[in-house]
């Protein structure tokens, strides 16, 4: 089920059995497995997969730029 306030991008791939909480953002080329629960206001970046029967908590940001000063840009 993926809230009516939820923005998927279209080329995101979302299992069937997925629930995407309220205000939650998934970037393209994202890949959501079966049994995920995404809460509200996650937002998921472009190029992150989240594994089977995973629960992501609301508010949080996945795949995005982290915040070490040591990181590169790499994928």
């Amino acid at each position: 089920m993926i809230h009516p306030t939820a923005i998927v991008d279209p080329g995101a791939e979302i299992d069937s059995d997925v629930e995407i909480g309220p205000y939650a953002v998934i970037a393209p080329d994202v890949q959501i497995q079966a049994g995920t629960v995404i809460g509200a206001h996650v937002t998921i970046d472009q190029y992150t997969t989240i594994g089977p029967d995973c629960q992501i908590f609301q508010h949080a940001a996945i795949g995005a730029v982290p915040q070490s000063l040591k990181f590169k840009g790499e994928k």
